[in-house]
């Protein structure tokens, strides 16, 4: 497996970008700092959805990183970047109501969470899968 150090330097920057919100939060910065650094973070996890698939050959190290990366990125930040948006709606405390089922601040919890992250979900496979049927297609014709 041969990565040429251009992109290696690429994934290597993209992954630095994507733990911005961490270090942010290490620094003590405010809310706002952060908030931006996790939309920063968010972004930078759309592009290495695209790019891990074209850059990386095995398909196993492929969906390892991508996985590694919608864990840190995509549950954690995301989740938080929700919070931080309406966060007297989005409190944990509030996601029940007083008969013990879930409450509609929940569901939209989930909703908001879910848009934020589907981006990621889709491009990742549709690159994986496009870039495997073309290096097959391109295997089968050579």
């Amino acid at each position: 497996m041969h990565i040429p150090n251009v992109q290696k330097l690429f994934l290597f920057v993209l992954v630095c970008i994507m733990f911005a919100p961490y270090v942010a939060s290490f620094l003590g910065l405010n809310a706002s700092s952060i908030y931006q650094a996790e939309i920063v973070a968010l972004v930078s996890w759309y592009v290495a959805s695209l790019a891990i698939p074209v850059i990386m050959e095995d398909f196993d190290t492929i969906f390892v990183l991508w996985y590694f990366t919608f864990i840190l990125v995509g549950v954690a930040t995301v989740s938080d970047m929700v919070y931080h948006a309406h966060p007297s709606a989005y409190a944990p405390a509030y996601w029940y109501d007083r008969r013990g089922g879930l409450s509609s601040n929940f569901s939209s919890y989930i909703k908001t969470w879910v848009l934020l992250v589907l981006p990621g979900c889709v491009l990742f496979p549709v690159m994986a899968f496009a870039r495997r049927t073309y290096r097959k297609s391109k295997d089968m014709s050579s």
